[in-house]
């Protein structure tokens, strides 16, 4: 008698378990695209750095014989 009321109860009740999984999925993905921004805005530094200390094209003479 219990086994047949357990095969006739309904589909579990995984609702909780679906909405957790989506806001893991955005937090994840959240943290994700804030790592590729700060990493992106660190090259942007790192290029401006380098373009300081790099020599510029104007400033050299264009051929030896000047």
């Amino acid at each position: 008698m219990v086994y047949l009321s357990l095969v006739q109860e309904g589909p579990a009740e995984t609702t909780v378990y679906m909405i957790a999984g989506y806001a893991l999925i955005l937090v994840v993905m959240a943290i994700y695209l804030a790592t590729l921004w700060m990493r992106w805005r660190n090259l942007q530094r790192d290029q401006e750095t380098l373009e300081t200390l790099l020599p510029r094209e104007q400033d050299r003479p264009n051929s030896p014989d000047q």
